[in-house]
């Protein structure tokens, strides 16, 4: 920029703008919080195998008298209170139910060595059990499992979702399997009652006295009188004695 003056023409220098300065500076800002996030995410992130050994430990802790595992895969659990940090786990089925058992990350800020913590998750066969499945980007598979107000979220890797997808096989042949069985014993009931409702007749065999046929349905030789009309307790080879009388349903 020039001006004039007494002396001539004078150049003024125009002053250097920092406007490129405040893009670098968002950059460099974003940046810096993107970096503060990835370590929060992953700081104290423990080795995923060691951990899921852990699980399995606390998992064989917690089968109950005699219950067997039919089947298990490694898996992952991400909460938001825990920053979206895997908690490494086990899920297992079993002859009864579906049992989850994590590990959570250390946290954020290190606590006295001390006894780790340790989260389970319980789905038993007999109750109604929701699953959904999803196959994640990498093949990984996401499962989410829901049994009245539990609801747990589960991820497997793609090495770890043919493991994944066995448990969950395992768990409808063994729910339907208690189904089976439980309708089974439902009708072997109501046929048992539906027989002891029904009226009882006894073929007389030879040689047989009314006092041993009381005997032997546990009744009295007055009640055989009254159930058959009979006046007198002389019976004969061939005649057909009522010995339990039905009852109304």
């Amino acid at each position: 920029m020039m001006a004039a003056g007494e002396g001539g023409t004078v150049l003024l220098r125009r002053p250097v703008t920092m406007r490129w300065l405040a893009p670098l500076g968002w950059v460099l800002l974003v940046a810096a919080v993107a970096g503060v996030a990835w370590w929060v995410i992953d700081h104290g992130r423990s080795d995923a195998g060691a951990t899921q050994r852990l699980a399995v430990a606390e998992r064989a802790v917690l089968l109950e008298a005699g219950e067997v595992v039919l089947a298990e895969a490694p898996v992952a659990q991400r909460l938001w209170w825990d920053f979206f940090r895997s908690t490494h786990g086990v899920l297992a089925a079993t002859d009864r139910r579906l049992l989850f058992v994590g590990i959570p990350p250390e946290p954020l800020l290190h606590r006295a060595a001390g006894p780790f913590e340790v989260v389970d998750a319980s789905f038993r066969f007999a109750g109604a059990v929701g699953v959904r499945e999803a196959t994640t980007r990498s093949r990984g598979l996401r499962v989410r499992l829901a049994s009245g107000t539990q609801v747990v979220g589960l991820e497997a890797t793609a090495a770890a979702a043919p493991a994944m997808r066995a448990v969950l096989d395992t768990m409808r042949a063994r729910r339907d399997q208690l189904r089976a069985a439980a309708e089974a014993e439902r009708r072997a009931v109501e046929a048992t009652s539906a027989a002891s409702r029904r009226a009882t007749y006894h073929l007389v065999q030879p040689g047989e006295a009314l006092e041993s046929i009381a005997r032997r349905y546990g009744t009295t030789t007055d009640s055989l009188l009254a159930w058959n009309a009979l006046g007198a307790s002389r019976i004969v080879a061939g005649q057909r004695l009522l010995v339990r009388p039905g009852q109304a349903p």
